[in-house]
């Protein structure tokens, strides 16, 4: 014969659980109607069993996944039609930190703030080379190294939008270094790569259309100053 078990769970000054087990499953103890449908809290005989805090969470999601081992033990712990099991927490014999696996997630968020923080840096410092570089070629040369060293770190965080934009700011450098050619081919795939993507990043397609029509700009520049210089020079 199979009875309902009423489960408690207590460390001595609190109470951090309370179930009922049957052969339908194990819900969350309902006073009201535990008290109308059976005796009341004080006349029912009850079993006590002390165990490990680390154990009891294993315990409950047994009983609530398997339906066998769940009716052997309500059949177990009702054998002397005591219908309920007062379980005591005792304090945990287990090592339950992994402090191996904690050593490992703290130097892989430590690493990951300082990318981060470094990546910030060459963000406002490439920011003003790349300003500069309109009327100084070595400021562009500088903003370029740094757009490089962005991109590595980009790739290090796994982030691959920050690497599109590490991308085209490196782009923009090839621009200013009239480099028009490489600088064309990489807008062009970072635009294709962008439009294509799963979630489309609308800035990103933004900032791919804004360097695209600096280039024009810049090139049309170059191809006026480059025939002006020449009829200059023929007319010398």
């Amino acid at each position: 014969m199979i009875y309902r078990l009423r489960i408690n769970i207590y460390d001595g000054e609190y109470y951090h659980g309370n179930y009922i087990a049957d052969i339908q499953g194990i819900t969350v103890y309902d006073r009201m109607q535990w008290r109308r449908n059976e005796e009341t809290q004080s006349s029912l005989k009850k079993s006590i069993v002390k165990l490990d805090s680390a154990f009891i969470h294993y315990l409950i999601k047994e009983l609530c996944l398997n339906t066998f081992y769940r009716t052997h033990f309500i059949n177990k712990w009702t054998s002397s039609l005591h219908k309920r099991l007062l379980i005591i927490l005792k304090s945990t014999t287990c090592d339950l930190i992994d402090y191996n696996w904690n050593e490992r997630v703290y130097e892989m968020v430590r690493e990951k703030c300082e990318l981060d923080h470094a990546l910030s840096w060459l963000s406002t410092l490439g920011g003003a080379f790349s300003a500069l570089g309109d009327y100084f070629p070595s400021c562009a040369e500088i903003a370029g190294k740094i757009s490089i060293n962005q991109l590595k770190l980009a790739l290090r965080l796994g982030d691959p939008t920050i690497a599109a934009r590490c991308r085209l700011f490196l782009a923009l450098s090839l621009i200013q270094k009239k480099r028009f050619h490489l600088a064309r081919k990489i807008i062009l795939n970072e635009f294709q790569k962008a439009k294509d993507a799963v979630v489309v990043d609308h800035r990103l397609l933004n900032m791919c259309r804004g360097i695209w029509a600096k280039l024009q700009y810049e090139h049309k520049v170059y191809i006026e100053r480059k025939c002006k210089a020449k009829a200059a020079y023929e007319q010398v």
